[in-house]
């Protein structure tokens, strides 16, 4: 309870600090973006900058879903909209009920922007433009393949290893009553620990207390992951397994020897040390994020300034 107490504390001084901030900042800024996480600002400013072009704007970093929807409501209550700003606002979907939260945040159709960095379409991009494929090429064409056929191999492998442990995670989350009593997953939000468990012992072991689930409730919650696993899986765990995966493939095809998946060698240019930047510019974007970011820089029902 302690701890509890403590984070609610932080997380209001948080709140009040940015908000000040954006307080401060509306008359010289036009546009404000309030993120989750520290590393979204990397997939979503690709496609949000060809609206704000050269225009001023601020960039927040809420360490929480719940402290965006937090300033959301203050913004909304306590300021006016006489400086014409731009606000948008960018969380995860998580395995939370999102109903209430406004129609004026974006929430992502996945569980989370990570989601999208492995989509079919993604891994395609991402290959294409780290190995220089042109479709006119016939070893291009090959290379395409043996990359496209090894990854999406190698992540239904990783949906296999991981979806039971998921989905005692994903019911944890629903059948909490309230995020006060929500359990401490802390010690399996890494695949490696969450990897290939497939007993409720196990997960309980590392997760003391947690809600009593039995196994027809955690096959059901299966069944339903496998209808959408893209959707449906914490993309985390995709980011931490498949990462690696992606750095070897880039590697192989570009050995002048010794080649494990190619039967020639590529040059390629790839960012090993900042990997989660080439997968955010590759990365799907879906239609509703679009729609989302057109609406508030375009439309002037809402109260925005159109360009």
């Amino acid at each position: 309870m302690r701890n509890l107490i403590e984070s609610m504390e932080q997380e209001s001084e948080c709140t009040e600090v940015i908000y000040q901030s954006y307080i401060a900042s509306r008359s010289q800024k036009e546009v404000f973006l309030f993120f989750e996480g520290k590393d979204d600002f990397k997939y979503y400013f690709s496609r949000i900058s060809p609206y704000i072009g050269s225009k001023s704007y601020g960039k927040y970093c809420c360490n929480s879903k719940n402290n965006v929807v937090k300033l959301h409501d203050m913004i909304s209550k306590k300021t006016s909209d006489k400086y014409k700003n731009k606000v948008l606002y960018f969380v995860d979907r998580d395995f939370d009920n999102n109903e209430l939260i406004s129609k004026d945040i974006y929430v992502t159709s996945l569980y989370s922007i990570e989601n999208y960095y492995f989509t079919d379409n993604a891994i395609k991009n991402i290959i294409y433009g780290i190995m220089g494929i042109s479709d006119e090429i016939s070893g291009d064409k090959e290379d395409f393949r043996i990359a496209f056929d090894i990854l999406i191999k190698k992540r239904e492998e990783i949906i296999e290893e991981i979806i039971y442990g998921n989905a005692w995670y994903s019911l944890q989350i629903k059948k909490s009553d309230d995020k006060e009593k929500v359990p401490n997953l802390s010690s399996i939000k890494e695949y490696d620990k969450i990897k290939n468990l497939r007993k409720i012992i196990q997960l309980k072991e590392l997760v003391p207390n947690a809600i009593e689930l039995d196994e027809i409730e955690i096959l059901n919650e299966i069944e339903e992951i496998r209808e959408k696993p893209l959707e449906k899986i914490r993309g985390k765990y995709f980011l931490q397994s498949l990462s690696p995966f992606f750095k070897k493939i880039f590697q192989d095809i570009g050995k002048s020897q010794n080649r494990e998946f190619f039967p020639r060698r590529r040059k390629i240019k790839f960012n090993l040390s900042d990997l989660l930047n080439e997968f955010s510019c590759y990365a799907e974007t879906p239609n509703e994020l679009n729609e989302y970011i057109s609406k508030h820089f375009l439309c002037n029902n809402l109260g925005y300034l159109s360009n």
